[in-house]
């Protein structure tokens, strides 16, 4: 059944329900200076564009991440796990400054997001009326309407195939649904999303994430605007000085039938030099794919882990596989930015 979902969404269009994104509204006066703050990417980025963002403690590790959909000067929408939105609500109104005139208002129940990708994702908004859709760009969003339903649809994804995330009222999102069912697109769940994003090297937070890994081992510092003062910075700045004692790695196993899970040891010359975080099976490669993080300094520069041979325990039996410091699908994403690849 997973093989068929991710099938669906790799050769024609499927409709994700990305019920595990909280939303948190935050706006004012001071809403671009306050995230500016506690966000490590740049937030000042103009409306109608997505940002992806770690968000630091002191020491540079993870107190979530998310993404901000910027609406408009003063306000700002962001998605963030729903598992951690309590404690990330909390954490964001501690950090506020008396003088800063920003407020935060919890938005998950009021709204609901339908994932819809795919090739076919694009001949579908053709065939809806909302061509506007294909040449939005990528990390950019756009309010429209779909089949008189009012929606914001951001051109980004989590499973590394081309489409949108689309937000809409959730009084309104069964008829969203029924409207991409019956243009087309076919339901795929979180066992196949979870599949898709590990073979994307996309990062999670309590798996790959959390509050004592920095930006740096994760290698998320592309989305770190060095240049700007941020919670956390010194610290971040000081570990990149000294360089990381470990990194993200991805890990595909030679043997198609091995079951990997997460959190199994990984091997090199009997020597234990990482542990997984994440794993499945990979359908859109053909094997166990698992992503890991293994130390640095006892294999020297980190090009050297590029295509190393390790082994992975799995319930006392080991594996082989290669390491790789790039995405096991579409490394370059270049399934994600694409435009027009399938005719109407």
């Amino acid at each position: 059944q997973v093989g068929a979902e991710v099938r669906q969404a790799h050769e024609d269009a499927a409709v994700f329900d990305q019920s595990t994104l909280g939303k948190i509204r935050v706006e004012g006066p001071d809403a671009e200076r306050f995230l500016d703050r506690v966000c490590a990417n740049d937030m000042t980025r103009p409306p109608g564009r997505a940002i992806y963002s770690a968000v630091l403690n002191e020491a540079g590790g993870f107190e979530s991440d998310l993404t901000a959909l910027r609406l408009s000067d003063e306000i700002y929408r962001l998605s963030v796990g729903t598992a951690s939105l309590r404690r990330d609500l909390a954490w964001l109104r501690r950090q506020r400054r008396e003088d800063e005139r920003v407020s935060f208002i919890e938005e998950t129940g009021d709204f609901a997001t339908l994932a819809l990708m795919g090739p076919r994702a694009q001949r579908i908004a053709t065939a809806l009326g909302v061509d506007a859709l294909n040449e939005l760009g990528y990390f950019r969003h756009m309010a429209l309407e779909i089949s008189d339903i009012a929606v914001r649809a951001a051109r980004l994804s989590y499973v590394g195939e081309t489409g949108w995330e689309i937000t809409c009222r959730a009084a309104h999102a069964m008829r969203l649904y029924d409207v991409f069912r019956h243009a087309g697109a076919q339901p795929s769940g979180l066992y196949a999303q979870t599949s898709m994003r590990i073979e994307k090297r996309f990062l999670a937070l309590g798996h790959e994430l959390d509050a004592d890994v920095t930006p740096l081992e994760a290698g998320l510092d592309f989305a770190v605007a060095w240049e700007r003062d941020f919670i956390g910075r010194e610290a971040l700045l000081r570990r990149r000085e000294a360089g990381p004692e470990s990194a993200m790695v991805t890990l595909v196993l030679d043997d198609r039938d091995a079951v990997p899970l997460g959190n199994e040891p990984v091997y090199r010359d009997g020597a234990v030099i990482g542990q997984t975080t994440s794993a499945a099976y990979g359908y859109r490669i053909g094997k166990p794919v698992a992503l890991a993080y293994v130390t640095t300094r006892a294999r020297g520069e980190l090009e050297k882990l590029e295509g190393l041979r390790v082994e992975l325990d799995i319930a006392r039996q080991h594996f082989s596989g290669t390491l790789s410091l790039s995405a096991a699908f579409d490394p370059g994403g270049d399934r994600l930015r694409a435009r027009r690849r399938d005719a109407a």
